[in-house]
């Protein structure tokens, strides 16, 4: 590779001009450094990879004015030095409101760190926003003045998110379409991490109207630990005597606040985390059925192919 300050400066260089650029270096012992800056309208996107590199690295970067944030670990962990240390593991992601930000990062020798991360111009964002009236979430956030930072408690990724990435990463489009392609998903992302990290949920509507509000609170207590715990549920009972509640109002409850079967979400997450495990690593399909609790291959394939239209080895093609 080239030299450790050269490798340093450029970096910290795409770290901090927000133009369209690309390095990408590997050498002999399998060392991989990868990073790519994508500038848009109203926000930059930042990917990088580094796999055992032969020196710790170590990068700076910041800004004097006002963006947000949405930070994507998706191996290894990073750790951030800005008033505290940070580090956010993979699998995790993080909101941020920073009116100025500026820290230290450091990539560990020998060790797999891959990230994505989105700066989002809030000035930018809410020019394309012009037509929506304050009572927009997305319109509030772009501009509140108080910091929102979620480094120190960021959470698990749920395969929706993954697909967000997935999805731009491998962006089909081109010219106008592809950009319109993926500012939908930038948009989709940041939608995601608010209703995660302020508490914005979809509108229940009229359909709570029989529930009590300590009941609205314990469902939606319920499909939190789902949305992490998916794979280790695989029973109504399961939930029942973990969160102390009876089947009726479990099944009936959960049924009118989501619109969804408690076990219908659950075999839905499982499907989600089942294609993107396929999408994504080198695995062998009968081993994510085996994963899920399938015991034969045909009865994954037939529930995979009801959730998506195809089965599971039109994803491996």
């Amino acid at each position: 590779m080239r030299n450790l300050e050269e490798i340093i400066h450029t970096v910290n260089s795409i770290y901090g001009n927000g133009k369209t650029c690309t390095l990408s270096l590997k050498d002999e012992h399998d060392g991989l450094i990868h990073v790519n800056t994508t500038a848009e309208k109203w926000y930059t996107v930042l990917n990088g990879a580094f796999k055992n590199v032969s020196h710790d690295l170590h990068f700076t970067a910041g800004r004097p004015t006002p963006f947000i944030m949405m930070y994507f670990q998706l191996k290894g962990t990073s750790t951030f030095a800005t008033s505290t240390h940070v580090s956010v593991s993979g699998q995790m992601h993080s909101l941020n409101y920073l009116p100025t930000f500026k820290f230290n990062t450091c990539i560990k020798k020998n060790t797999v760190e891959e990230f994505f991360v989105v700066k989002i111009f809030p000035d930018k964002l809410l020019q394309q926003l012009q037509e929506q009236d304050e009572t927009n979430p997305l319109v509030n956030f772009c501009k509140r003045k108080d910091p929102f930072i979620t480094l120190e408690t960021p959470q698990v990724m749920k395969p929706v998110i993954y697909q967000c990435i997935h999805d731009y990463l491998n962006c089909p489009y081109t010219g106008v379409l592809g950009a319109a392609y993926k500012d939908n998903i930038i948009l989709n992302l940041l939608i995601h991490q608010l209703a995660s990290f302020t508490g914005i949920e979809k509108e229940s509507g009229d359909k709570g109207a029989n529930l009590s509000r300590a009941d609205i609170d314990l469902l939606n207590d319920i499909k939190a630990y789902l949305d992490q715990h998916y794979l280790e549920v695989g029973s109504m009972q399961q939930l029942t005597r973990k969160f102390f509640i009876n089947s009726f109002k479990l099944k009936h409850g959960f049924k009118k606040l989501f619109s969804n079967s408690v076990m219908k979400y659950i075999d839905e997450q499982k499907m989600n985390y089942a294609h993107t495990k396929l999408q994504h690593d080198r695995v062998d399909i009968t081993d994510v059925a085996d994963e899920l609790g399938y015991k034969h291959y045909n009865n994954f394939s037939s529930a995979f192919k009801k959730r998506f239209g195809y089965s599971p080895t039109a994803v491996k093609s």
